[in-house]
């Protein structure tokens, strides 16, 4: 492993990094660049803070290698959200997103805080070896999660067709119906297709 050779620091203490920061970041998760700087320029000593991982190269030059963002939870007291957990590919298997994730809750701890959560794709393994847990979603803004219930109703079938006007006594009456409408034809199936994995949300607590 090669702690010796990276530091980390907070991303308001090195601004000259910031685009590197958010080059990184965009590799593994896409978006357009003015977004993404939005997200981690508010870094600062209160919270949000975005910390760095970064290795000095052989052209005595900082090299952004890793990030990760500490914020508040506003409706879960105690509780802080680690988000955009990252290390680039070239340097993963070295141990650093430990020490990413160890130095996240040992500032964690020094604000205060009791509880660490965070959401993953595909990295619960990793987190789970570090004592997270599965939990609960959580709302990191400051509304609960709207309930999709209401998207989970149904109505009443239709009926193929109504009868609005019964045969009257007189010949010639005639029988209206309302004819429901053709059913699309069935979707083609597609097979191996990689289909996204679910966020789930695991937590862990910071006391000792």
């Amino acid at each position: 492993m090669e702690k010796d050779k990276v530091i980390i620091v907070a991303l308001h203490d090195k601004p000259d990094l910031i685009e590197d920061c958010a080059k990184i970041l965009n590799e593994e998760w896409p978006r357009s660049k003015t977004a993404r700087m939005r997200t981690i320029e508010n870094s600062n000593p209160n919270l949000p803070i975005s910390l760095l991982l970064i290795k000095n190269t052989q052209q005595n030059k900082d090299e952004v290698v890793g990030h990760a963002k500490i914020s508040r939870l506003p409706l879960v007291p105690g509780t802080c959200l680690i988000e955009s957990v990252l290390v680039n590919p070239v340097n993963r298997g070295k141990g650093f997103g430990k020490l990413l994730m160890e130095e996240c809750e040992k500032l964690a701890t020094q604000f205060g805080f009791s509880w660490a959560i965070l959401s993953t794709h595909d990295k619960q393994e990793f987190y789970r070896k570090l004592g997270y847990e599965f939990c609960q979603p959580v709302c990191q803004y400051g509304a609960p999660p709207s309930s999709a219930s209401h998207l989970l109703e149904t109505t009443q079938p239709n009926k193929a067709s109504e009868t609005v006007s019964k045969t009257g006594p007189c010949e010639g009456s005639v029988l209206k119906t309302k004819t429901a409408f053709p059913q699309p034809p069935p979707l083609p199936e597609f097979t191996n297709i990689s289909v996204p994995a679910k966020k789930v949300y695991m937590k862990k607590s910071l006391k000792q």
